[in-house]
């Protein structure tokens, strides 16, 4: 018996996959902006989001070009060894190019850039994995969740708090810390917390590491309050390593 042409599946959406083509114009790209720019930078970033980084884009537009794509991609375009990397020390930059990172090419100083980053700092809320910055606590009663109605409260139950409700009040059966200081998050403290209200996570940009149009390479490390400086072709071996005067 032939298929009925009535049982077609039909696709309401038409997603079309990113392939060579945009692989390869990303490596272009960044390798047009390793010759325009007189610095690479490569910057790590917390609690991203959208709004602020779009900003952030907008005013740095003129002199500075982000560019966020996947790590192992731009790292091709930087180059991954001394032997087919792009420029003198482009492929230093690979070392950082894991976890939430992004390019940045610049014609403005690392003050200058840091200036720019703590303009565009802003308070927000946490998301799974971002460490509490202070302990939550609520009491047994009706009174820790006053502000939500009773139509919250199979919610708030299916995210781990032991409600009730109690003459149209959400009642919390028991005492309950929602996070202490310091503890790692999971996606149920993150969604509970913004449910009360409190921002504990800050979008920020932190710079990782340099390197200049003429090869100088510079490794930050903010923890131990000191760089680490490649010149144009020297070698690990040569590096040289100085005290932050900042």
């Amino acid at each position: 018996m032939p298929r009925s042409k009535r049982q077609k599946v039909v696709n309401l959406t038409s997603v079309k996959k990113k392939g060579r083509e945009a692989k390869d114009g990303l490596i272009e790209q960044v390798q047009t902006a390793l010759d325009e720019y007189k610095s690479t930078y490569v910057v790590s970033f917390e609690n991203m989001r959208a709004g602020p980084f779009k900003s952030l884009q907008r005013e740095m537009r003129e002199d500075s070009k982000f560019f966020l794509g996947k790590n192992k991609v731009m790292g091709v375009g930087l180059g991954r060894t001394p032997e087919d990397e792009h420029a003198d020390n482009s492929h230093l930059l690979n070392n950082y190019l894991h976890g939430q990172v992004c390019l940045l090419f610049s014609n403005l100083k690392k003050e200058e850039l840091l200036t720019e980053f703590k303009g565009h700092e802003v308070a927000d809320f946490a998301t799974a994995g971002t460490p509490a910055l202070h302990t939550v606590h609520l009491a047994k009663g009706t009174e820790s969740l006053e502000q939500f109605g009773h139509s919250m409260e199979p919610h708030l139950r299916t995210l781990g708090l032991p409600t009730k409700l109690n003459f149209q009040k959400i009642e919390l059966l028991a005492d309950v810390f929602v996070c202490r200081e310091g503890q790692i998050l999971n996606v149920e403290q993150a969604k509970i917390l913004k449910l009360l209200g409190h921002k504990m996570g800050t979008f920020k940009l932190k710079i990782l590491c340099h390197r200049s149009t003429k090869g100088k390479f510079t490794e930050y490390d903010e923890g131990a309050h000191f760089l680490t400086q490649y010149n144009a072709g020297e070698g690990k071996a040569a590096k040289e390593t100085e005290m932050k005067t900042e």
